[in-house]
């Protein structure tokens, strides 16, 4: 299980050198998510209403999930409550999961899988007009197709510095 996780390191390892030239150009929301899954959250603007958004979480659930996952969406300003803007936002990506069924770190058990499949984003986020941060609510629905077959569904709330 250790060494399919890793194999995600060189990805990892270009997208952190990849930030310094991202944030130059004061198109990127960098931050963090909890929930399920708890993690990176990187968010690319590619104009002001669409993104590339991606996380790289663990999922502390029943199946020991590291996920990447990656969507391109839409955002919506749209959203009034009691002088609060809220926008929205959906999207398409895809995600990739690695997970240990039972836990068992220990032994050579062969129960690792991974899955892959496509995904869809749909969330809420709220941009702070004194501060460069967006607090984000957002929830994933993935169709797993490869390895294994299934329906997967994330919940997560997230902050991002946006340079």
């Amino acid at each position: 299980m250790i060494k399919s996780k890793l194999r995600i390191v060189p990805w990892l390892m270009f997208s952190l050198l990849m930030l310094p030239e991202l944030a130059q150009a004061k198109k990127l929301g960098v931050g963090a998510v909890i929930g399920a899954p708890t993690g990176l959250s990187v968010n690319y603007f590619l104009r002001q209403d669409v993104t590339v958004h991606t996380t790289l979480a663990y999922d502390f659930g029943d199946d020991d999930d590291l996920q990447l996952a990656s969507h391109y969406t839409w955002r919506r300003n749209t959203l009034s409550i009691e002088k609060v803007r809220f926008g929205w936002f959906y999207g398409l990506g895809a995600r990739l999961a690695f997970n240990d069924h039972d836990h068992n770190h220990r032994h050579h058990d062969h129960d690792d899988h991974f899955h892959l499949g496509p995904s869809g984003t749909l969330g809420l986020f709220h941009e702070f007009k004194e501060v460069p941060l967006e607090l984000f609510l957002k929830g994933n629905l993935t169709a797993n197709i490869i390895q294994d077959t299934g329906i997967d569904g994330d919940l997560m709330l997230g902050l991002h510095y946006n340079f």
